[in-house]
């Protein structure tokens, strides 16, 4: 069980290392329409509850999902010729659905700052394309690319509803385990066992991490411009590669999400999929509210300020952690930085319990729900900012800072003036992924929701559980347009709030 876990845990990163990484150069290297709505858009699928995922896969993926009946029409199969789902290849598929994105972010966050001129140098003395990737560029985004690589770990290593919901009965992980013997065998015991096992060993995996991030950190001149190329002009054969690849895992990451939004418009009436607006109308009734106590529409501002709220207190907890981990060193640094990862490890549903117990009862009462999922959400949340924070601060030169300081500025001035604009980009991306983790959290919420609390996931989880999946659906892709819009809103706003040239043309 412990094998198999690390193994699809081990298999999903480099699968999502595969797609995120050429998505990463495609945003770094290529100008096109929309690019900045495309690049905000990336995070989308990341945020999505795990059950709208295991939805949109088993409509899109199933043996009689849309793509398997696309081919056999095309083709004249008289079986599906894809056999993904309950197998592992159908669970390290949907983990690169769900953690591409990260890689997607950290590198393109770390590549373009890098000074070109580091390419251009070593393309004058005579190194290829392929060369000056694997020999310059490659080494200086390891940082970023390892942030992500083990933030996709240890989610993959964590994954609950993916593996119960694609793998079947003949696929276990720990966290499937743990549920297994709390829930089902009622053996508390050996599940608090198993879960202090998995805390164990996605603790070790972090300060692994930390302890290579360490050593292939390189101080870098940083680059407030990189030129790019129009990707829709003059084809070529590395752009006829790139529309390739585009395609390809575009029908990763746009066929589930379309399955869920047709799923949401049709209805099978009198033998046949008729178009219809029934879902959305029903989900808006009156009597659905007092069918689980939550009305759609508070559910999406609850949604939007919990985001809120949570984003700007990981921000402000972890950019000094990371200030501290990045700029001093002291007996104990890397324990440290492994200690402020731990909640990286921790099963949201017990941090929901811990925080339950911990604070809606005296003497620590918060008298509200509100507050407690706020806190829940940026536990969960502030090691993203640290994690993309602390590379970039790492590898920005000290003599920058120095030569602040001899001009009589202070370290607080220092630091307002010289790298904060510097790494204005990093902290926005971990903002970002902040406001994403609180927006698709459910495990916790649910633990700590009062009435009038509810969220958008968990609407959706009441809608399943009372097998509307129609209206599941219209709510899932209510989530998708609310979190698609926050997104591009919150990067463009970001950009200037933190002032200054962007970093991309």
């Amino acid at each position: 069980m412990i094998l198999f876990t690390a193994e699809q845990a081990l298999l999903s990163t480099l699968l999502a290392i595969i797609i995120g990484l050429p998505w990463a150069y495609i945003f770094t290297r290529y100008d096109f329409p929309l690019k900045e709505t495309l690049r905000s858009l990336t995070i989308v699928p990341f945020v999505l509850p795990s059950i709208t995922v295991a939805v949109g896969f088993i409509l899109f993926f199933g043996n009689n999902g849309h793509l398997n009946q696309l081919l056999m029409g095309l083709f004249g199969l008289k079986g599906p010729p894809l056999r993904l789902l309950y197998s592992l290849k159908g669970i390290v598929l949907a983990h690169a659905f769900y953690n591409a994105p990260i890689i997607t972010r950290m590198v393109h966050a770390q590549w373009e700052r890098l000074n070109p001129a580091y390419e251009e140098s070593a393309q004058a003395l005579g190194a290829g394309r392929i060369r000056r990737f694997f020999e310059v560029t490659l080494p200086l985004l390891l940082p970023g690319l390892m942030t992500g690589a083990a933030l996709a770990f240890i989610f993959c290593f964590l994954s609950f509803p993916i593996v119960l919901a694609l793998g079947g009965a003949r696929f276990s992980t720990i966290e499937v385990e743990i549920y297994t013997q709390f829930i089902v065998l009622y053996q508390h015991k050996l599940g608090a066992a198993l879960a202090i096992i998995q805390i164990a060993l996605s603790l070790l995996f972090t300060y692994g991490y930390i302890l290579l991030e360490g050593r292939f950190t390189r101080e870098v001149e940083v680059s407030y411009s990189r030129s790019t190329v129009p990707l829709l002009r003059r084809f070529t054969l590395g752009k006829g590669i790139v529309w390739l690849f585009v395609g390809i895992s575009g029908l990763l990451f746009l066929g589930p999400m379309a399955s869920v939004f047709y799923d949401s418009f049709t209805r099978e009436w009198a033998g046949r999929t008729v178009f219809t607006l029934h879902w959305y109308s029903y989900i808006f009734q009156s009597q659905y509210e007092a069918l689980i106590g939550a009305a759609p529409l508070r559910s999406v501002v609850n949604s939007l300020q919990l985001g809120l709220s949570a984003m700007a207190l990981a921000s402000l907890v972890g950019l000094p952690i990371a200030f501290v981990i990045a700029r001093y060193r002291f007996r104990g640094r890397r324990l440290f930085d492994t200690l402020v990862m731990t909640s990286l490890g921790v099963s949201s549903v017990a941090l929901g319990a811990a925080l339950l117990s911990a604070f809606l009862r005296p003497p620590l009462e918060l008298g509200s729900g509100w507050f407690a999922i706020v806190l829940a959400h940026s536990i969960l949340a502030y090691p993203f900012v640290i994690r993309a924070v602390v590379p970039i601060l790492e590898g920005l030169k000290q003599s920058l800072v120095e030569a602040a300081r001899s001009l009589g500025a202070t370290r607080l001035q220092a630091f307002r003036d010289i790298e904060l604009p510097l790494i204005r980009r990093g902290l926005l991306v971990g903002a970002v992924f902040a406001f994403a983790i609180s927006l698709g959290e459910m495990s916790a919420t649910i633990m700590l929701a009062q009435p009038g609390l509810k969220t958008m996931p968990l609407v959706v989880n009441d809608l399943r559980a009372a097998r509307s999946f129609g209206g599941a659906s219209a709510m899932s892709s209510l989530l998708i347009l609310v979190t698609a819009g926050a997104f591009i809103i919150i990067e463009r706003f970001g950009e200037r709030l933190f002032g200054g040239t962007r970093w991309s043309r």
